[in-house]
């Protein structure tokens, strides 16, 4: 049996279902990312200690805001934001094609 894998992390998982639907708990995004309630809760507050997202209490429950802006940390990514990722796996998901960028003489 082929190994289960994904091409985003964890970490973007649960970024990408924060993005799409801020309201969600965490129960909802364990669900929706097939991780543990338990790796949900660790990522979201590390994300949140990482200045990507803002938690932010609206009566019993959270509401979560992407910092679009935020940038990866790592070179290869070269300026590329947390909107711009989700625009393009959209896109991807959607079946649209994605302009190749351009490449360095």
């Amino acid at each position: 049996m082929p190994k289960k894998w994904n091409f985003l992390s964890n970490y973007g998982l649960v970024l990408t279902h924060l993005f799409q639907n801020s309201r969600a708990t965490l129960r909802e995004i364990a669900r929706g990312t097939d991780l543990t309630e338990r790796a949900v809760y660790q990522i979201v507050r590390e994300l949140e200690e990482s200045g990507f997202i803002e938690k932010k209490r609206v009566g019993r429950r959270n509401t979560y805001t992407v910092d679009q802006s935020a940038l990866f940390s790592f070179p290869v990514y070269q300026g590329l934001n947390i909107a711009q990722m989700i625009t393009a796996l959209r896109r991807i998901m959607e079946g649209g094609a994605m302009p190749l960028p351009p490449e360095d003489a």
